[in-house]
């Protein structure tokens, strides 16, 4: 094989790829809006994980068969998915909102930088959750359980999820394109390269 047809190749596979990703992208925007979004964050991640994990084995099958025949599989998750963001909405809340003025500032920042790390890691716990239920043939409880055990023996994994969500979430908070269209599928991609060891 000449040297202009083997990056032609991997042109191609790099444009099929993402193609493949941005479907997929849209596939979970879809999936999420259809659950009612506090019902159905587990089962479109999970879903995505999933996916994101057969185009990079190489599968030419079709994303939207894909999607609806994995998509069943996480339908029973709804309590995970209502719990996630219920605590999502509580922190981001402590967060956002403005501590009384009485406090001493110093102690306000520390405080809301403690519960911006607090939050980061209710995300990556989540994303550990995930890819357990994916992966693994556990229970829910047993999932969460692992996925504790998981998120503090594999911290330097942990680390990286939490750079790439705010790497991610920096993107996109540049450009709105770039969320609708590849935030949830690239960082299902990181996923699966940061855990697929795990």
């Amino acid at each position: 094989m000449n040297k202009s047809s083997f990056i032609e190749s991997k042109f191609f596979a790099f444009i099929d790829i993402t193609y493949r990703l941005i479907k997929s992208n849209l596939l979970f925007w879809g999936l999420l809006f259809k659950n009612f979004i506090i019902f159905g964050v587990t089962v479109s991640f999970c879903t995505l994980i999933e996916v994101v994990d057969e185009i990079f084995a190489g599968s030419g099958r079709s994303i939207r068969e894909l999607f609806r025949e994995i998509s069943p599989k996480y339908k029973n998750k709804k309590k995970l998915s209502l719990i996630t963001i219920g605590l999502i909405i509580y922190l981001s809340a402590f967060i956002i909102l403005p501590f009384p003025a009485l406090m001493n500032s110093y102690y306000a920042s520390v405080i809301k930088f403690a519960l911006i790390y607090i939050f980061l890691l209710a995300l990556v716990l989540f994303t550990y959750i995930a890819w357990v239920l994916v992966k693994m043939d556990l229970s829910l409880k047993q999932s969460i359980l692992y996925s504790f055990y998981l998120l503090i023996k594999r911290f330097f994994r942990t680390i990286i999820l939490v750079l790439t969500m705010i790497a991610i979430a920096f993107a996109a908070r540049m450009n709105f394109i770039f969320l609708f269209f590849f935030a949830p599928s690239i960082y299902a991609m990181f996923v699966r390269f940061v855990l697929r060891k795990v």
